[in-house]
């Protein structure tokens, strides 16, 4: 029960991750709402009646967040080395719904709703950076895949849901101002929600090992695994980061430089790399402007084709649970990379060269083709690219380089989050739908990228992952056989302990025997003197 409460309190923290989406999602129909524009948008027509922005205003408006988040990445990792990944998500909770409540409560001026999306954005960046770790380093192993993807459903829960209010909202005729502030002010629920979840949640154990704290650890690790501190894989697993953080920590804290030293900095730039990438696959072109992409497409409600991306993406996002824990991380993301390169060239083409007609109308079945092919890559990037681009993340570093090392990478994600968010009017302005030519150039790069320097790393621990990228294999060769053996034995030990309740009992009686051998050797201390003794799962003889 207390395995199954965990799983389900993991999974709130996974609304730091909606948090995020409803931001997103909401603010590209936010700023086309009328009572929005009249307040804070720069540019009227008197002949049309109607508002619009100029191209650094409705940059500004939408990217400002994203610089926000880029600081919260940087600060996440001071914090949470000093307090914890737990407590971090608290505090940063706090700080996000205060910056809702600061756009809530603008008045006509652009600029407070610029300065409460930086500060919101403090908190959604230390949040993506946090949450993904903590989930990482809390779930089981068995089960982290899945977990951490749900951080990446929950953003495209959020999306989905900000688009569904806003199409609720945006034609509000008495109460104007309910247009943009309702699907503004609900985000504070959203912060609620993980602020209250988070309470219920331990602090995570390799936290606690390398502040000294291995009796409270320990105790997590049982109410986690429902296992008895005896068991062996609770002592197999306590070994493990025990020893894992000692030879981390031996060198002291770790300064900025020293994510770039040798041992680790291939990493460090495969993390940057591939959150870099994530964003410039082009999915936000689509959930930042996607009210205005497809005007000329014949839709006659913008709002509609937000709608209908978002619901793609909010429903295929389901289908990574199974993708990332069944053919694991490296594979999808290289034929994620190559499917979303030939979607987007197709959508460039079209929108290029057949969507304007010479008299200056749309050609409406043209314009179907972009809507599909853009679906199609929805359909990929929600499977492959969203999620996995936060698991590789949060798995990849050892404890002494986690936190530096995953503000660092998600720090790239928001740069180009901003980067892609402010100037995409302006590129748009200029070249039009050629723009779809550099996503697609883009995700055939990071095909390439993941294939020559991303392991596979499904199924293994954390520790285990340290040792794949120690071991110097090439990531396109078969793994070493010697790793992944603990993984594979804590499975055959879990089968084995459903034995204690009446499948076994020849495992009973081994059980029994393994308990009073332990209990013999550790006297009348059963709490850390387990953490020492394990004889049959000595770690260094599992990977000689």
């Amino acid at each position: 029960m207390a395995k199954i409460l965990t799983i389900v309190m993991l999974v709130f923290v996974s609304m730091a991750g909606w948090m995020f989406g409803a931001d997103t999602g909401s603010i590209g129909g936010i700023t086309n709402m009328r009572d929005f524009q009249k307040r804070f948008a720069d540019k009227y027509d008197k002949n049309t009646d109607t508002y619009s922005y100029s191209s650094a205003r409705q940059g500004l408006l939408t990217g400002m967040v994203n610089v926000g988040s880029f600081t919260g990445c940087i600060l996440s990792s001071p914090l949470a080395d000093r307090i914890g990944k737990r407590t971090s998500i608290i505090v940063w909770s706090i700080i996000y719904i205060i910056g809702v409540i600061i756009q809530v409560t603008a008045v006509p001026s652009w600029v407070q709703i610029m300065v409460a999306k930086i500060w919101t954005g403090l908190g959604i960046g230390a949040l993506s950076v946090i949450a993904p770790g903590y989930q990482s380093e809390v779930a089981p192993a068995a089960m982290r895949g899945a977990i951490v993807t749900t951080y990446q459903l929950f953003i495209t829960a959020g999306i989905f849901i900000a688009a569904c209010i806003n199409m609720g909202t945006h034609k509000y005729k008495t109460h104007t101002t309910a247009q943009w502030r309702i699907p503004m002010g609900i985000n504070i629920l959203w912060g609620l929600i993980t602020l209250i979840g988070i309470l219920f949640l331990p602090e995570s154990p390799r936290y606690l090992i390398s502040v000294g704290r291995d009796e409270e650890a320990l105790s997590v690790m049982c109410k986690n695994n429902d296992l008895p501190l005896e068991h062996e894989i609770i002592q197999a697993e306590y070994h493990m980061i025990k020893s894992d953080c000692e030879a981390e920590l031996a060198g002291g804290p770790c300064t900025w430089p020293q994510v770039f030293d040798k041992q680790i900095r291939h990493r460090t730039f495969l993390g940057i790399a591939v959150m870099s990438i994530q964003q410039l696959t082009g999915n936000n072109y689509y959930f930042y402007y996607g009210t205005q992409v497809f005007r000329g497409t014949g839709m006659n409600s913008p709002f509609l084709a937000a709608l209908i991306l978002d619901a793609v993406n909010f429903g295929c996002t389901f289908g990574a649970i199974f993708v990332l824990e069944y053919f694991g991380r490296r594979n999808p993301l290289i034929i994620g990379g190559v499917w979303q390169s030939i979607c987007f060239f197709i959508y460039a083409a079209v929108g290029d060269r057949a969507l304007y007609r010479s008299d200056g109308t749309s050609d409406h079945r043209c314009g179907a083709v972009m809507i599909v092919f853009s679906c199609l890559f929805i359909f990929s990037f929600a499977q492959t690219w969203a999620p996995a681009a936060y698991v590789i993340v949060g798995e990849s570093y050892p404890i002494r380089y986690r936190s530096k090392c995953a503000a660092l990478a998600t720090s790239g994600n928001w740069i180009w989050n901003f980067l892609i968010s402010f100037f995409t009017p302006f590129i748009t302005n200029s070249i039009g739908f050629k723009y779809g030519y550099i996503f697609a150039s883009c995700n055939l790069c990071g095909a390439i990228i993941i294939f020559l320097f991303a392991h596979e790393t499904k199924g293994l621990t954390l520790e285990e992952i340290n040792l794949v990228y120690t071991s110097g294999s090439k990531p396109w060769m078969p793994r070493p056989k010697n790793i992944g053996q603990y993984s594979a034995h804590q499975k055959e030990a879990l089968e084995k302990s459903r034995g204690v309740q009446g499948e076994s009992s020849q495992f009973v009686e081994h059980a029994q025997t393994s308990n009073e051998s332990v209990e013999s050797s550790t006297g009348n201390s059963p709490t850390l003197h387990h953490k020492h003794e394990a004889a049959h799962l000595d770690q260094p003889d599992r990977y000689a």
